[in-house]
């Protein structure tokens, strides 16, 4: 009876680790090689398009439609004048922590991490 009952928990176990172990590996590889779904609310060009969303849903009249473009666009632009001034310290932040990081890696551990970080600088080029 006893051989039984371990053999059920040593199969249930079996089937519930091979459950986990598929769900994490399919997480990963989502995450690092299955290409990017883009948003139903964004262009081709990758950004959403507020002003278009929000007077569909909120089903603004013309009026409406052109004084929330000028207001996204004053927006926008008080946002690309805090990165100006952020973006240096955001970037010496980030250098600092790639040295701390490189302080800690292996040489060949190194190369691999110079090509990641080259791949999110590429990224962030394409972003904009």
């Amino acid at each position: 009876m006893q051989s039984r009952t371990s053999a059920a928990f040593l199969l249930v176990g079996t089937f519930l680790l091979g459950g986990i172990t598929g769900g994490v590996s399919y997480s990963l590889y989502r995450r690092h090689f299955s290409p990017e779904q883009p948003r139903a609310s964004q262009r081709p060009g990758g950004r959403p398009n507020i002003v278009e969303d929000l007077a569909r849903d909120l089903s603004l009249d013309p009026d409406q439609k052109e004084k929330l473009k000028v207001i996204i666009g004053k927006t926008r632009e008080r946002y690309r004048e805090l990165h100006k001034q952020m973006g240096p310290d955001f970037q010496k932040i980030r250098n600092e922590g790639d040295e701390e990081i490189r302080g800690i890696l292996r040489p060949d551990q190194k190369v691999r991490f110079e090509a990641i970080l080259g791949d999110i600088a590429a990224r962030r080029k394409a972003k904009g």
